[in-house]
């Protein structure tokens, strides 16, 4: 009996080249001066309009100034500097030119869209489980941001201090949607898959409906019970805020922790709010918890919100009472 033996890889998917900009385009000094050439050469219509030659004589000359005015003002006003660099999508993976690949097919990778409340700055995150990268995005104007539904529809909510990436070399929001779109049509699982790792070097992976912590595994689409809550944790000089997500399915039981940043409650008023837990509850025990980047921890909460809750009323785990506002 011969038995078929299925891949796991994901599909080859040939990847159309892309060669998107990196910072600002700016005017360069002859866009600056398309203005005032057009209007003297204008000016040179006017006095040849002007002058005592025949009639037909002035007004070819004329027209043809006012033409050449127009093709003048056309050609240099959208003459722009090189940008700082440029982002290359080619058929090993993806690259700033000149530098080692961000992105390598040859390796499963993740596709994470964070954005700042009012929306105005993103950052595409990177994740293999090797390395986390970031690309930053900038929303130039209404028009952009237009161009880039799917970006928008994707990004979850991150404090403005923590969108880790280089302002100066920002992707344009309609440039950001071509790369994630390539990165989807490339392995469309990237969009929800992240790796990570905590902070004793333990992998952290959501990948194909289901979320590893340390050895532990979440079916995401199975019931599961989750719950997000802050605690103060006493260190020796000091008290600090944490952040914490308790997820238990079956008889596992994990709880992620992060630091909870200074300007974290302006996530309360933005589009992820009710992923925001401002509940507070006891610290929890010390072998349940796995420190994260608290950058992704609201991407990790919109995963599990996504799935499936106990039908009985959950109990609280022992660790966390009721939480008071």
């Amino acid at each position: 009996m011969l038995l078929k033996v299925t891949s796991m890889r994901e599909p080859r998917v040939r990847v159309a080249a892309l060669r998107l900009p990196l910072g600002p385009r700016v005017a360069s000094s002859l866009a600056r001066a398309a203005v005032p050439l057009s209007a003297l050469v204008v000016g040179m219509a006017v006095v040849v309009a002007l002058t005592p030659y025949s009639e037909w004589a002035r007004a070819v000359a004329a027209v043809g100034l006012v033409a050449l005015a127009g093709i003048l003002h056309h050609t240099l006003a959208r003459r722009r500097r090189p940008p700082l660099g440029w982002l290359m999508v080619d058929h090993q993976g993806v690259r700033r030119a000149g530098e080692p690949l961000l992105v390598q097919w040859a390796e499963p990778f993740g596709v994470t869209v964070l954005t700042t409340v009012d929306r105005s700055r993103l950052a595409l995150a990177l994740t293999t489980a090797r390395a986390t990268r970031f690309l930053a995005v900038r929303v130039l104007d209404a028009g952009d941001a237009a161009e880039a539904p799917s970006l928008f529809a994707r990004a979850v909510s991150a404090p403005a201090a923590d969108l880790r990436a280089d302002e100066d070399a920002a992707l344009c929001a309609a440039d950001a949607e071509k790369l994630l779109s390539a990165l989807a049509r490339r392995s469309p699982d990237a969009l929800d898959r992240l790796y990570l790792q905590d902070a004793m070097g333990e992998p952290v992976v959501l990948d194909r409906g289901e979320l590893r912590v340390a050895g532990r595994r979440i079916d995401l689409s199975a019931p599961l019970e989750w719950r997000g809550f802050v605690f103060q944790e006493l260190g020796a000089h000091a008290a600090s805020l944490c952040q914490a997500t308790w997820v238990r399915q079956g008889e596992g039981e994990v709880v992620l922790v992060a630091p909870l940043g200074e300007d974290a409650a302006s996530l309360a008023s933005g589009p992820d709010a009710r992923l925001v837990s401002g509940v507070n509850g006891e610290p929890p025990p010390r072998e349940l918890r796995r420190a994260i980047d608290r950058l992704f921890m609201l991407p990790l909460r919109r995963a599990l919100d996504r799935a499936p809750r106990v039908s009985r009323a959950p109990s609280s785990p022992v660790h966390m009472p009721e939480g008071r506002a």
